[in-house]
């Protein structure tokens, strides 16, 4: 989570603890009041119930900091999943299909060479075969996205990631 988070931890439950545990006392009398206040008698009962209130307040703060790291520990995981996702996809698609785009260009740009020019004919085929590669790169990372949408049961709208915003 951070340094602050981990090196504050024992000043923050110093600083709340003492209120944690009144509120907790004065719930538990509260409670044991069934939902009543007697003035000086709930009180007293109160002051009776601090030990368990120490307890309770303990015990719910222990699972409170927790649930916070683990939140917290599972969008990190959801981001790591995301982007190792997204290095697959593109380790699997974009070198294939780029070269298969060049490979169909060559050939095209020298059927036209012929016709046009080398010189031309090489410059067109290149441009021709990178976007054809794009194109396909594109259509298999998006094959590769809807497979895995349904194999991981993610939208596929969490898979793809934001769109970038201009401020």
């Amino acid at each position: 989570m951070g340094d602050w988070w981990e090196n504050q931890w024992l000043r923050r439950h110093a600083t709340a603890a003492p209120f944690g545990i009144l509120a907790t006392a004065l719930l538990l009398a509260f409670y044991l009041e069934k939902w009543q206040w007697h003035g000086r008698s709930s009180w007293e009962l109160a002051t009776a119930q601090v030990d368990m209130g120490a307890v309770l307040y303990a015990a719910a703060a222990m699972l409170a900091e927790r649930g916070v790291r683990l939140m917290f520990w599972a969008l990190d995981q959801r981001r790591k999943w995301r982007a190792k996702w997204r290095a697959e996809a593109i380790a699997e698609g974009h070198a294939e299909g780029i070269a298969q785009g060049i490979a169909e260009g060559r050939a095209e740009g020298v059927a036209e060479g012929r016709a046009v020019g080398i010189a031309e004919g090489r410059v067109a085929g290149q441009a021709e075969g990178r976007a054809t590669g794009q194109a396909e790169t594109q259509r298999r990372y998006d094959e590769w996205l809807a497979r895995v949408s349904q194999e991981k049961g993610i939208p596929l709208d969490d898979l793809l990631p934001p769109e970038p915003t201009d401020c």
